[in-house]
């Protein structure tokens, strides 16, 4: 890099990391403070590049002010940059070398000059070396800051605080002292309304209706999130598995314990809506479970299947939860000679020649059996003695207890860690598959706890999502067995229920 005592075409630049005032003051001062310097050097500033607010430690966050100014160092438009300090060019290596590197082209000739330590002479060994060591010393003071920062987040986990960030929960008003966008938040209380939401969203998917199914309930409704937009899939299912709703901090997908904030639902109902809606993802990923979609036409699509595959006498225990034995699924379609909608033997594999059923005909039919099914429920659960909740509770509380002496054992150091993670892993393996379990239990409570002269009362004002998840929170598979004759006439015997 050569210099010269010519009139330079200046490039100034500013950036401040974090502006608190909101306001752009930060780089304001140090355009002010630079101008003097440039006027005294007798050079002409072209171009301001401005990155206010902007770290710039942050590889996520592109500087779109100093990503422009290298261009304009390469193409020639500016011949010198003038910075209020070096740390407000790069606080990383990385980025002086890739700087040093753009320099040393024999084309370009630009000289940097910084307010506070004066010129910097990337040409030479020692200036190079000298600009290392300032960008090392910056890279330090970033990483501490880090610690401190890291440090302070752990420590609100562990007090179940509240982070002074980000955009409020939905459910929750905000408290603050002070004014603007760095005021601090004080406190968080329940708000009525958008908790009322919250209750009947949990509730329902609790029922086993689905999520899709819950975020067009709040388009429907006209409820919006807390920036204003229409609820998503994913912002419904972060919503509904957050241990936010039930009054606990959560950190990096563990629960740390009791917040500082009131809870919406109980932790129990929160824990089930947990376990119910991972499961439910695991199983689609897994490939074993259905897409969550409000594409179903039919309350009782996705239920029926063709015996093609699989062939099944009615009484006897089924087999086609083996592996590899799983009964043809049944679409939807319409019968040809008439209008009538139909389910369908998809026929992968053949076997059937497309066995169908009319849906009018398997829905009354669903219909009388659903009912009978609640009755036979309201007679036996006035003493349920099979309820696997009370025991899978026990084991959770000693589950966690002993994962919590593995875990100050791992700290000791007094045995291989590999050996207590393993122990761990196995732990948190049980206790997943026992959450899964009285979520599922909880949905068939939930579904038992509707009475069935109400439901007969209610269910044609019911919605085709609600009764989906009626049938599917009672039912594992409906199997459709062979038409017999004479084969136009409707022969309830052909259907089998699978209950849960």
């Amino acid at each position: 890099m050569k210099t010269s005592a010519r009139i330079r075409r200046v490039g100034l630049y500013l950036r401040i990391s974090d502006d608190r005032e909101g306001a752009g003051l930060g780089v304001e001062r140090q355009k002010a403070e630079c101008l003097p310097l440039i006027a005294q050097l007798g050079w002409h500033v072209v171009e301001i590049y401005d990155d206010n607010d902007m770290s710039a430690t942050n590889r996520r966050k592109k500087r779109k002010g100093y990503h422009r100014m290298l261009a304009d160092i390469e193409s020639g438009h500016i011949d010198a940059v003038i910075a209020w300090h070096p740390d407000r060019l790069y606080r990383q290596p990385r980025e002086l070398e890739d700087l040093m590197d753009l320099l040393d082209s024999p084309d370009l000739d630009v000289e940097l000059r910084t307010l506070k330590t004066g010129t910097i002479d990337l040409s030479t060994p020692d200036g190079r070396m000298l600009a290392r060591i300032q960008v090392a010393v910056a890279k330090r003071e970033v990483e501490h800051r880090r610690e401190r920062i890291l440090s302070k987040v752990q420590e609100l986990v562990a007090a179940g605080k509240i982070h002074n960030s980000g955009h409020r929960a939905f459910g929750y008003d905000r408290h603050f002292s002070g004014e603007g966008p760095r005021r601090k938040i004080i406190g968080e209380t329940v708000n009525e309304v958008e908790a009322r939401w919250i209750e009947r969203w949990a509730d329902r998917a609790l029922e086993g209706e689905k999520l899709y199914s819950l975020v067009m309930d709040s388009i429907d409704n006209g409820v919006k999130t807390t920036t204003g937009g229409d609820f998503t899939y994913q912002g419904m299912r972060a919503l509904l598995m957050s241990a936010r709703i039930s009054g606990r901090k959560e950190h990096k997908g563990v629960i740390k314990g009791k917040a500082v904030w009131p809870a919406i639902i109980p932790p129990e109902k929160s824990d089930a809506l947990r376990a119910l809606l991972g499961k439910r993802s695991e199983e689609y990923k897994a490939g074993f479970g259905e897409r969550d979609s409000t594409a179903l036409k039919y309350p009782l699509s996705g239920l029926p299947k063709c015996t093609c595959k699989v062939p099944h006498v009615v009484g006897e225990p089924c087999s086609c939860t083996e592996e590899g034995r799983q009964h043809h699924k049944m679409s939807t379609g319409r019968r040809g000679d008439k209008d009538m909608s139909i389910y369908t033997c998809k026929k992968e594999g053949g076997g059937c020649g497309g066995r169908t059923i009319q849906i009018p005909d398997l829905e009354e039919l669903m219909e009388k059996l659903l009912f009978r099914r609640l009755e036979e429920v309201e007679v036996a659960a006035e003493e349920d003695v099979n309820d696997p909740r009370p025991a899978l509770e026990a084991k959770l509380t000693r589950w966690e207890q002993r994962k919590a002496e593995l875990e100050d054992e791992l700290l000791d150091g007094d045995r291989p860690a590999r050996e207590i993670r393993d122990a761990i892993d196995k732990l948190n393996v049980r206790m997943a598959d026992a959450r899964r379990e009285m979520a599922e239990y909880s949905v068939k409570v939930n579904l038992s706890d509707i009475s069935a002269a109400d439901l007969r009362k209610e269910w044609k004002n019911y919605s085709v999502a609600r009764k989906q998840s009626v049938y599917r929170g009672l039912i594992r598979e409906i199997l459709i067995h062979p038409a017999t004759r004479p084969f136009n006439v409707w022969n309830p015997n052909r259907v089998e229920v699978i209950w849960k």
